[in-house]
């Protein structure tokens, strides 16, 4: 017996005779500094417990990476308050965050790259790590495979080449493909609608490129029913694609017969035949239609973050900067590979200055010379936390004033990326290497690359 069973977003469950192996459980409350929420809300964290808790089988669960849509800390908790035995499955990283995180809450946790791991005598798991601290997974019950493709960007030949070649090593097909179907993070402000568009069918490219590269059996699209939910940043669901959407794409490319849409606790067995009946996938198609037809932007209270709170804020952002890379921030802004970056806080007419080389400077109000503007709980926010720019990046609660201001940003906020993923002088040879690595692209290029995360995805 195997069964495969749809959670939510990029959730799912797998069940054998012996064992359950349920991957990034995130079902209730918001992602991203409360930046994204999920469409569907029928799920909370103590029912997915209670489920899970109702097979009486050995529980494991395997975790892509860090971002809260995948990793989500409600859930863990509520797992330790019902003392639910767990063993969880994550990549082997650099910093450790994760693995110490769940360790100190109690858990197992098995570390591991590029192994595969028996879970029992029908099920295995292997971990992939890719690019910005993403990771995907080939899971394989017997003689079948499921490659989680999740939010790692393999948008081109190079990226699935490297794919297949990991693949090989374990198996020789692909039976069942799960693959992001949506845009995650900033695209754009509120009048460039054209750049959503543009990102919106990337990304249907993407899954075209690719179903033609691993040639799966079937094609589950998941890991994007959500919406970008604050006021700030609602504005960027207005050219998001949909299951519709993604149907649309494959009757195009004559592989409609590929495409399973799933909504929660639907089922499947996979000893069956993976073809979806036509009048389930429509309906399906319409639940989460009419889903996303009701979404409307939380009523979400943030606080207002005065002057001084900002400038202890900063004080202590450079303060940790320096410690895990010593000079080395300032040593960039001085050659011109990162720049001072200008923010003009909204909700203080205000604008700060911020630089490596030098204190916060404040002056009056004038967006039109800054980079972007926010508000202060969200620049509040990117300096109290090691994510604080990535989650900023993804959640899109800011706006682009200058040019090149996401890129500005990404740049300057790249120590910060690089100290969360583990680098600096707890790791100093790892870190030269990567910087060295860096300037020989800049050289080559003429485009300085500093940041492990794309502007856009």
């Amino acid at each position: 017996m195997t069964n495969f069973t749809f959670i939510n977003h990029a959730s799912y469950l797998i069940e054998t005779e012996n064992s359950l192996l349920i991957v990034d459980p995130w079902v209730e409350g918001g992602a991203f500094d409360n930046g994204w929420a999920l469409l569907d809300k029928s799920i909370t964290n103590s029912k997915l417990v209670e489920h899970l808790n109702g097979f009486q089988k050995k529980i494991f669960i395997w975790i892509s990476h860090e971002h809260s849509d995948h990793f989500s800390v409600a859930f863990l908790k509520m797992l330790k308050k019902k003392n639910v035995t767990v063993k969880f499955i994550f990549q082997k990283t650099l910093d450790g965050r994760v693995s110490k995180f769940i360790t100190k809450l109690g858990f197992q946790i098995i570390e591991s790259n590029d192994t595969l791991e028996i879970i029992d005598t029908e099920l295995s798991i292997i971990t992939f790590p890719y690019a910005g601290g993403d990771s995907y997974s080939l899971t394989i019950l017997k003689d079948f495979s499921i490659l989680n493709i999740n939010d790692c960007d393999v948008s081109d030949r190079k990226g699935a080449n490297s794919v297949i070649f990991n693949l090989k090593k374990y198996t020789n097909k692909v039976d069942l493909l799960l693959t992001q179907f949506g845009y995650a993070n900033w695209v754009g402000n509120v009048n460039d609608k054209y750049l959503r568009e543009e990102f919106a069918q990337k990304k249907l490219s993407t899954i075209s490129l690719q179903v033609k590269n691993f040639s799966p059996t079937a094609v589950i699209p998941f890991a994007s029913f959500i919406y970008f939910s604050h006021n700030e940043n609602f504005h960027t669901n207005d050219s998001q694609n949909t299951p519709r959407d993604v149907q649309r794409l494959f009757k195009k490319d004559k592989v409609l017969d590929k495409l399973i849409v799933l909504k929660p606790w639907d089922k499947l067995d996979l000893n069956q035949n993976l073809v979806q009946d036509q009048t389930v996938r429509t309906s399906n198609i319409k639940y989460w239609d009419n889903l996303f037809k009701k979404i409307k932007p939380n009523d979400l209270f943030e606080s207002q973050f005065s002057i001084d709170e900002i400038e202890k804020e900063y004080k202590a952002f450079r303060k940790k900067i320096f410690k895990s890379f010593l000079f080395a921030p300032s040593l960039l802004e001085i050659m011109g590979f990162i720049s001072p970056i200008k923010f003009y806080l909204k909700d203080q007419n205000l604008n700060l200055d911020l630089s490596y080389c030098s204190k916060i400077r404040i002056q009056k109000g004038n967006k039109s010379v800054c980079d972007m503007s926010l508000s202060s709980a969200t620049l509040n926010f990117i300096l109290q936390n090691e994510y604080g720019a990535n989650t900023t990046h993804v959640n899109g609660k800011f706006e682009r004033v200058s040019k090149h201001g996401v890129q500005i940003f990404l740049r300057f906020f790249s120590p910060q990326e690089y100290m969360k993923m583990g680098y600096g002088l707890n790791h100093p040879f790892t870190t030269i290497s990567i910087v060295i690595g860096k300037l020989f692209h800049k050289m080559k290029s003429k485009n300085w690359d500093i940041n492990p995360s794309n502007e856009l995805k």
